[in-house]
């Protein structure tokens, strides 16, 4: 299973005087299984891009495939795209309508027919999976909620149905460090322990990067890097033509590589980097 697209372009208001162009021919393909992070300058088509890849906006041109099927193919192939791609955006209150956390967790698994018994119980998985201890949230309101906890809510009404893959605008945007690194060990558990496809579109990927298997790199609607994490952050050059810096701690590692000094450049945690330059140390003293 893959989730992949073809010469996928999409112009904004076409045929008027205000058409504007936010895809040009996106062509990529991300596994089954992998995290994949989605990068680039503000107003390099980002957002636009994840939208397509759960139906919500259409293609001026191209496709999006899900197990090689064209999800423009009909509408029951729209909504089968829709219970297996889970789209959580930047602002969670975006995708809020509901009085209660329960009843916002429950509407996708109440549509898919779910009632009673089975509706309480998906419900209280998906709290529970996410962090969120479901008898003491049930029942709020999810607008009186922190940054951290609405946005596990709306990753919790993704998982209520089960998705195998989740897609996430701007996960760590106006989240403190502790609900980061709940996010990050949110993430990488769904990922390892149940397989689920991640892709990640953000500016800030210092916190998420060592979960990616997969980097691709947006500029003005374009896709012009994609391939494996190392591969694309060892581009130094490029990416800071294209207004954009390495995770902060492969950064410092490719630094100390060019002052001199035998250290592997491929770290992107802080850890990992302090066991580094331990073992240069020992090299060199």
């Amino acid at each position: 299973m893959s989730i992949r697209t073809e010469k996928l372009t999409h112009i904004y208001m076409p045929g008027t005087p205000f058409a504007a162009e936010a895809l040009n021919e996106v062509t990529f393909e991300i596994k089954k299984g992998r995290v994949a992070l989605l990068i680039g300058p503000s107003g390099s088509g980002k957002s636009t891009l994840i939208q397509h890849l759960n139906g919500l906006l259409k293609p001026t041109s191209g496709q999006v495939y899900f197990d090689d099927q064209s999800i423009q193919s009909s509408k029951a192939e729209l909504l089968r795209l829709r219970r297996k791609i889970g789209l959580v955006f930047q602002m969670p209150e975006e995708q809020f309508f509901s009085e209660t956390v329960f009843d916002e967790v429950a509407f996708a698994p109440r549509n898919l027919g779910l009632t009673d018994e089975s509706l309480a119980e998906s419900v209280y998985n998906a709290l529970n999976r996410v962090g969120l201890n479901a008898e003491e949230f049930k029942d709020r309101h999810p607008f009186n909620l922190s940054s951290g906890q609405k946005r596990l809510v709306a990753i919790a009404a993704v998982l209520s149905i089960k998705p195998e893959v989740l897609i996430l605008d701007e996960p760590t945007a106006g989240l403190d460090p502790a609900g980061r690194q709940k996010l990050f060990n949110l993430l990488a558990d769904l990922n390892s322990n149940e397989a689920i496809t991640i892709l990640i579109s953000t500016h800030h990927f210092d916190e998420v990067v060592t979960l990616a298997d997969q980097v691709m790199v947006l500029k003005d609607g374009r896709l012009v890097m994609d391939g494996p994490r190392d591969q694309v952050f060892n581009n130094r050059e490029k990416l800071e033509s294209l207004g954009l810096a390495l995770p902060s701690v492969t950064e410092l590692m490719q630094d100390i590589a060019a002052a001199g000094f035998q250290v592997k450049t491929g770290i992107y945690n802080l850890e990992e980097a302090r066991r580094e330059i331990g073992r240069m140390k020992e090299r060199q003293f």
